[in-house]
């Protein structure tokens, strides 16, 4: 009897050390073979000059930067472009196609596929870093992560900026000549107007242009007439050339400054605009090749050199996947050292985006997350000279220009 007594207590030790040992296995079988990073932007689209050929160079010499250090916890991370054309059917096309993965986190990079897509992102319960910050992609909040501050923040700090070195008389007088789409909008929300009214800008004229038209001579003309100090554009791309060929002809390029959207503070806008954007002030969200100083930006301008990458590649879009690819991996690696990779999902990720406010970034920048927003905090203020952008202040917080109903 006590024999098989015995023999019991042994079987049931070896079932216990197996399961254990199976348990165990199964933990140390958990880890992907490779993490993939899907981006669901336009590439080859009208905003090519920054996108295009800078994306998939970010992409490539962050997955070596990455991999070298040993990617995720030992899991290597491999980068995904999926190109729109700039077009919304290609695009929640894509979008479908990633989603039906069930992927942690993903990215959409342009603001009229976040507006369409929110409230589907949200019930697919996928945390999206994403690339455009306007109003509707960011209130209320919800699923997308912009990797920089709103633009109406962005363009307060620029109204900040512009009045501390203010010296002329009276109030300075700003005219806004923008795109017709979300992106050119978004400077002209009751929060905009409200700042400046405040700090005592006065706003002389609001013009659109179609965002493909080659010629804003119509727009500067009516512009020309009301002498304004500034004239602000939230432009992109071939955007710029645009707006100052048009300032040129109505004789106001060398009297009135000009300011643009980060978009357009870009070394790619600048080689489209053929010398035009010379002097331009506008505010940038991310880091730059003049950052050199710090060590990783060193690493990555030695990735890129040795590459024989073309100068114009190095676009702010270079920088912004960068800096969006290493927020992915940090919160992704903070999310599988809490839950484990067998519980790596959306709403773990998500868990770990809404509770953490200030990322290390690789090193590249500051990255620090508004309270109750979904954008980070900070930006500098830069100046396009010799076609380069350089920084011509410090990091600094934006203002906070969020909704009334959201304060």
């Amino acid at each position: 009897m006590k024999q098989k007594h015995l023999f019991l207590i042994v079987c049931a030790m070896l079932l216990a050390l197996g399961l254990s040992l199976g348990l165990t296995e199964r933990a140390q079988a958990a880890p992907p073979k490779e993490f993939v990073i899907n981006h669901v932007g336009d590439m080859t689209g009208p905003y090519a000059p920054i996108t295009g050929a800078a994306a998939v160079a970010a992409m490539e010499d962050f997955q070596d930067f990455i991999n070298a250090a040993g990617g995720i916890k030992g899991v290597k991370v491999k980068c995904i472009l999926h190109d729109t054309r700039n077009k919304r059917d290609t695009a929640l096309s894509f979008y479908s196609q990633v989603a039906a993965q069930k992927p942690p986190v993903m990215f959409l990079h342009q603001s009229a596929d976040m507006e369409v897509l929110k409230e589907r992102v949200a019930e697919d319960k996928i945390p999206t870093f994403c690339y455009s910050p306007t109003p509707k992609t960011i209130w209320p909040p919800g699923w997308l992560f912009q990797t920089l501050p709103e633009y109406t923040d962005q363009f307060g700090l620029f109204i900040d900026w512009m009045l501390k070195n203010w010296k002329g008389q009276g109030k300075p007088r700003i005219a806004f000549v923008n795109p017709d789409y979300p992106y050119g909008h978004t400077v002209m929300t009751p929060q905009c107007l409200n700042y400046m009214k405040q700090k005592g800008v006065e706003l002389v004229a609001r013009e659109l242009f179609p965002p493909f038209d080659v010629d804003a001579t119509t727009q500067m003309t009516r512009v020309a007439a009301l002498k304004p100090d500034w004239i602000y554009s939230m432009t992109i791309a071939s955007q710029p050339r645009v707006i100052l060929k048009s300032a040129e002809t109505v004789g106001l390029l060398g009297t009135t400054r000009f300011g643009m959207g980060c978009w357009g503070m870009d070394i790619g806008a600048a080689k489209v605009a053929g010398g035009l954007m010379e002097g331009v002030v506008g505010i940038q969200p991310y880091w730059v090749r003049s950052d050199g100083n710090l060590p990783t930006v060193k690493k990555v301008i030695e990735i890129f050199e040795k590459k024989n990458r073309k100068p114009e590649q190095f676009t702010m879009a270079y920088s912004g996947f960068w800096l969006g690819n290493a927020l992915t991996v940090e919160a992704v690696s903070e999310t599988v050292e809490r839950v484990g990779w067998d519980k790596l999902n959306g709403q773990a990720v998500y868990d770990t985006l809404t509770k953490h406010k200030e990322f290390k970034a690789l090193g590249l920048q500051p990255f620090n997350l508004a309270a109750g927003k979904r954008t980070p905090l900070q930006a500098r203020v830069v100046e396009i000279k010799k076609d380069q952008v350089v920084p011509i202040s410090d990091w600094l917080p934006c203002p906070d220009l969020r909704p009334e109903e959201f304060k």
